[in-house]
């Protein structure tokens, strides 16, 4: 079995980062999305923050239709994870 990797999806506008972190996301009106690399129509408004070593959260600044694939996969991750409890 394997570990589960801790992650949430944020605002940009209060993702509660701190502030190296923070400085760390492109900017979201002439940014890409750091998952596929294209830069959307609208500015990016999504964090997907993955809780790192030491707690220490390492973010990453999505577009919508990522953040809609990461909204389905945790979905069927929690329903898998419901049906495999007995």
């Amino acid at each position: 079995m394997f570990e589960a990797i801790p992650w949430r999806l944020v605002p940009y506008s209060a993702n509660g980062l701190p502030g190296p972190s923070q400085r760390s996301l492109p900017d979201p009106t002439t940014g890409v999305c750091e998952l596929c690399n294209r830069r959307p129509k609208q500015p990016l408004s999504t964090v997907l923050v993955i809780d790192g070593p030491d707690g220490l959260p390492v973010p990453f600044l999505i577009c919508a239709d990522c953040r809609r694939a990461l909204d389905e996969l945790h979905a069927l991750l929690e329903s898998a994870a419901q049906q495999s409890q007995p």
